[in-house]
C-alpha cells in the first residue's frame, strides 16, 4: 500500500504549486513604476491559506486542477488588492515581514498598485461561470463594506462584539467564505453544497481574525511580521479591546489612558479573564467552521479538518 504523506507536506506541496502559478502570471516591465509593486506584492511572503483553501475543497469535489488554480491565484490577487489598499488607510508600514507598499513607495503608487491587482484578479478568473463571476463580484463589494466598518468603527467606544462580529464576517470572513464555496462551484456547480461551504469559510474566517487579535496581543513580532498591539493603539476596535470595554468598562478606560506597553496589555488581559474568553471564542468559531463541513462525507473531511486544525493552532 502506498504511503499517505503528511498533510503539512501537501500543504507546502499546495503552496509551491501557488507560488510557482502566481510567478507565471504575465507581468509587462513597463511602466515600471505600475508593475514593480505589484511585483513587490506578488514576491511577498504570504501565507497563501486562501489559495489552498480553494484547492483542498476542490480536492474533494474533483475539480478541474486548471479551473481550480484559476479560482485560488484570483482570490489571492484579490486579497492583496485589499491589504494593499487597507495598509494605506490604516497607515501600516510593515506587511509579511517587510515594508508596505506606500512606504517603500509613496500613497499614489500603492493606490495605483491596489488598483492593479483587483483587475489581475478579475481577469485571471475569466472563463469560469457566470454564478462564479457573481459570487466573486459580490464577495469583493462585502470586502470593501467591511473596510469601511473598520474605519467607521475606530476610536468609537459603543461598537459592540456583534457589530463587530458583522464587521469581520464582510472583512475576513466573506473571503474564506468565497474560498471555500469556489472549490465546490467549479467541481459540481451546486449552489447548495456552495452555500454550506460559505458557512465553513465564514466561520473559520471569524476564528482567523479573532485569533490576530490574539495574536497581535501574544505572538511573536519577528513572526506576525508587524507591530504587536499597533491596532488597538490605533483606536481599531479588536475582539479583546471590545471584550474588555464590555466587562470591565471603567476599569478599561481608565487603564488605556495610563498604559502604552504590550506587557501592560497582557497583563491586563490576562488578569480580568479576557485572554481565556477570547480563546473560547475562537473555539467556538472554528467547532462551528467544523459543524458546517457536515455536507461532505466524512471519508473525505480528512483533509479540511487538518486545515481548520491548523488554523487554530497558528502561530502567526
Amino acid at each position: 500500500m502506498k504511503a499517505t504523506k503528511p498533510f503539512s507536506d501537501h500543504i507546502q506541496f499546495l503552496k509551491n504549486e501557488i507560488e510557482n502559478a502566481i510567478h507565471q502570471i504575465p507581468l509587462e516591465k513597463t511602466p515600471a513604476y505600475f508593475y514593480d509593486p505589484i511585483k513587490y506584492v506578488l514576491n511577498g511572503k504570504g501565507k497563501r491559506f486562501r489559495p489552498i483553501l480553494v484547492h483542498l475543497v476542490g480536492d474533494v469535489y474533483s475539480s478541474a486542477p486548471e479551473k481550480i488554480m484559476k479560482a485560488a491565484i484570483s482570490v489571492e490577487l484579490l486579497h492583496n488588492f485589499s491589504l494593499v489598499h487597507d495598509d494605506i488607510m490604516d497607515e501600516d508600514d510593515v506587511r509579511h515581514g517587510q515594508p508596505s507598499v506606500h512606504k517603500k513607495w509613496d500613497n499614489a503608487t500603492a493606490t495605483l498598485a491596489g488598483d492593479g491587482l483587483f483587475v489581475l484578479s478579475h481577469s485571471i478568473i475569466t472563463g469560469l461561470s457566470k454564478y462564479i463571476h457573481q459570487r466573486f463580484n459580490e464577495v469583493t463589494l462585502a470586502i470593501c463594506e467591511g473596510q469601511g466598518m473598520d474605519k467607521e468603527f475606530e476610536n468609537d467606544d459603543s461598537i459592540t462584539m456583534g457589530n463587530y462580529l458583522v464587521m469581520i464576517g464582510k472583512k475576513t470572513g466573506a473571503l474564506l467564505g468565497l474560498c471555500a464555496e469556489l472549490g465546490s462551484l467549479i467541481g459540481n456547480d451546486s449552489k447548495s453544497d456552495g452555500h454550506q461551504l460559505f458557512e465553513y469559510g465564514l466561520n473559520l474566517g471569524l476564528a482567523f481574525q479573532i485569533q490576530d487579535d490574539y495574536l497581535e496581543i501574544y505572538g511573536d513580532e519577528s513572526t506576525m511580521g508587524k507591530s504587536l498591539g499597533s491596532d488597538i493603539r490605533a483606536g481599531k476596535q479588536t475582539a479583546l479591546s471590545i471584550l474588555a470595554r464590555e466587562n470591565h468598562r471603567d476599569k478599561w478606560l481608565e487603564f488605556i489612558q495610563k498604559n502604552d506597553s504590550i506587557s501592560a496589555y497582557k497583563a491586563f488581559f490576562e488578569s480580568n479573564g479576557i485572554k481565556a474568553e477570547t480563546e473560547t471564542i475562537i473555539q467556538h468559531y472554528i467547532q462551528k467552521a467544523q459543524d458546517g463541513l457536515n455536507v461532505i462525507p466524512e471519508r473525505n473531511r480528512a483533509h479540511l479538518n487538518q486545515f481548520t486544525t491548523m488554523i487554530l493552532n497558528r502561530t502567526y
